[in-house]
């Protein structure tokens, strides 16, 4: 390829984890170069460490977010560059200007750029001296209440509650009306201050529901070459989720004047390097810039395979002084499309979702790249984000690249923890996405799937009829014969809500020849077990790829689009069919983090879905409600503790008669 530079006998850090850090080495691999990995400890013998092979713990988890200890890794790694690929510190000035003092090579910007484009209030005043479209904004909010009130009311309701310093959304929030203002603001410094972005926060008026767009560009010098256009519209909590390229139903005045602007930034803000520049663009029309990345983004993949190039083989040759290659804007090669899996619980507010990964198997397609994070036994740990792996298809359109997809996602098996994958085949199959017409506001109009059990049911089925006989209590569920019906029962428990199914079995003792009946149909039967943990379950013309993991008594049954937990035998009496029950008055941390703030005292009288306790988990703020109106009875913890899931933070005393939750709060305890 053109765009390669060798780098024999290279040496690079990595200073990244997970799915980027696989992604970075294996083009350093390509190259002729050496990767080695400055990794965290809770990662020291996790996927990226097996995969790459050569690792330099940096220290502690949080330890990747200190520039010294980072340089100092990547020295004793004997490196002669450093990739920081994305998050962590990848726009921080300090690591860049460190790695200059230390005489290893930043692949990325200047410290000087890093440091206004780490500034957006700053690159704000960058964009419109470029002339480049921007939304009102306020300056840096200072420690006055009534200051915020004269800042908002100049930049108009809705508006946002920005960090200055923080990317990928974090610390954002929206703010209708004045009433919300403080603690919203308050909520954005805390927020941004724990991932190390700083504390100063401003305002900026809210475009309502507008697309999510971004220009890739890659500079060196005055030389500056846009690769193309994405959509990334489709968010959670302002999280990108789903992106493609190019941008759908763009017209061609918009798509040559969002090239055009991102050419200006970046010559404005003096890029050597790969950046993103992104924009909103409302449905009148208004174009607004956003905010510039100047660094790899997690959405690139579907650029790398659009415009046929190696981005971070790019990067590398900028950063070797090589400069860009002789290239012309390149027209995009059919469509890509790519899914962010997380670790996370759609059931349960999207919660993040720690954990030991039972079984792991990612698809297999050739118009379907996986960038994995994981494989089965790794843990996911709680100390950073629950991103698993990202799926990338590419087309010859947009529709091939959904439908391919699609496709891939039901394939995906993740068994030991939630995954949003059943979110994630809702949203792609959203009219909004179909009609390639989605927007930062379609996310919250994907209604949270409740997969159906008959695929869970199809492998318990197979998983009893499979096992010889023994003590377990699979094996017990029959009778069964080699002529005539046997009867099975299974039940579970999904949302608080009990259940009971049944299926009856007949064969003649071959495997090849059981018939089931599930309900008012009879199908043929037929499974077969990979060596990697996952099945193949055919229920008549049905086939699913599933892991079939057994849990103590129980069974979780994971993949085809869902993850379901049940157990052998009828519903017990005692569980009953209730969903409205309210526990023991006793709340607990639903996942491993950090008490930010307690806040209530015993003898505190609460209502349903009080604030009671407020977490730090994988980067973002997780309340703790009271389950149902009562009294604080005791306070467990108190901010700045660990705690592990299942800890007990508050008990309090129930009403006996219940008040009702909010609409859309969910019992529980937490959100």
């Amino acid at each position: 390829m053109s765009d390669v530079t060798p780098l024999p006998g290279a040496r690079i850090a990595i200073a990244n984890r997970g799915e980027i850090a696989v992604r970075i080495a294996a083009t350093c691999r390509r190259l002729g170069a050496t990767p080695i990995l400055l990794l965290g400890e809770p990662d020291r013998d996790g996927y990226a460490a097996r995969q790459v092979g050569r690792v330099e713990v940096v220290g502690e988890a949080g330890a990747e977010l200190d520039a010294a200890r980072v340089v100092a890794a990547a020295q004793r790694a004997g490196a002669g560059l450093l990739h920081p690929g994305y998050g962590f510190l990848s726009e921080r000035s300090e690591l860049a200007a460190a790695c200059a003092a230390a005489g290893i090579r930043f692949v990325g910007p200047s410290p000087e750029t890093l440091a206004l484009c780490g500034d957006k209030i700053a690159t704000l005043h960058a964009a419109r001296a470029a002339g480049v479209p921007t939304l009102p904004a306020s300056l840096p909010l200072g420690d006055d209440p009534a200051g915020w009130d004269r800042a908002a009311a100049q930049v108009g309701f809705p508006l946002l509650v920005k960090p200055a310093g923080a990317g990928g959304g974090r610390g954002m929030r929206r703010v209708g009306d004045a009433a919300a203002l403080a603690a919203a603001v308050a909520a954005a410094r805390r927020e941004a201050a724990a991932s190390g972005a700083g504390a100063v926060v401003y305002l900026e008026r809210e475009l309502t529901e507008p697309r999510h767009v971004e220009v890739q560009v890659v500079a060196a010098g005055t030389a500056v070459l846009v690769l193309g256009d994405r959509d990334c519209s489709l968010q959670r909590r302002h999280q990108k989720v789903v992106e493609e390229a190019p941008a759908p139903n763009l017209a061609a005045d918009a798509r040559r004047a969002l090239h055009d602007h991102a050419t200006a930034l970046a010559r404005a803000v003096g890029l050597s390097g790969v950046a993103t520049c992104e924009f909103l663009l409302g449905a009148d029309g208004t174009l607004a810039f956003l905010e510039i990345n100047p660094r790899l983004q997690v959405e690139h993949p579907v650029t790398e395979l659009v415009a046929g190039i190696d981005l971070v083989a790019w990067q590398l040759r900028v950063a070797a002084g090589d400069g860009l290659p002789a290239h012309d804007a390149p027209a995009p090669r059919g469509h890509a499309v790519e899914a962010r899996v997380y670790a996370e619980d759609p059931a349960a507010d999207f919660l993040p979702s720690p954990g030991t990964l039972r079984t792991v198997a990612w698809p297999v397609r050739p118009d379907v790249r996986v960038d994995a994070g994981y494989a089965s036994g790794d843990a996911v740990p709680a100390a950073y984000d629950p991103l698993l792996a990202k799926l990338i298809a590419h087309g010859p359109d947009r529709d091939a690249a959904l439908a391919a997809l699609r496709d891939a996602l039901d394939r995906t098996v993740v068994a030991g923890v939630a995954t949003n994958v059943p979110w994630l085949l809702a949203a792609l199959s959203h009219p909004e996405m179909a009609t390639g017409r989605t927007t930062t506001a379609t996310a919250a109009r994907v209604p949270t799937p409740r997969p159906p059990r008959t695929t869970a049911l199809a492998a318990a089925v197979a998983h009893a009829l499979d096992r010889p006989p023994s003590d377990n209590p699979w094996a017990a569920i029959g009778p069964f014969r080699l002529a005539g019906t046997a009867s099975l029962a299974f039940h579970g428990d999904d949302e608080a809500e009990a259940w009971e199914e049944r299926a009856a079995v007949r064969g003649d003792g071959d495997r090849d020849h059981w018939l089931v009946r599930l309900g008012d149909d009879e199908q043929p039967l037929r499974w077969w077990r990979g060596a990697d943990g996952v099945w193949s379950v055919a229920l008549g013309n049905q086939v699913a790829r599933v892991a079939v993991v057994e849990e103590g008594d129980g069974l979780e049954v994971a993949g085809a689009g869902g993850r379901w937990r049940l157990r052998a035998g009828p519903l017990p009496p005692t569980l009953g069919r209730s969903s409205g029950v309210r526990g023991d008055g006793r709340v607990r941390a639903p996942l491993p983090g950090r008490v930010l703030r307690v806040d209530v005292t015993v003898g505190d009288r609460v209502a349903a879905g009080t604030p009671l306790v407020t977490l730090s988990s994988m980067k973002i703020e997780l309340a703790c409600d009271a389950p149902a109106a009562g009294v604080v009875r005791a306070v467990h913890r108190r901010p700045d503790e660990q705690v592990e899931a299942g800890d007990v933070l508050v008990e309090l005393d129930l009403d006996e008669e219940p008040e009702p939750a909010a609409a859309g709060e969910r019992g529980g305890g937490s959100r």
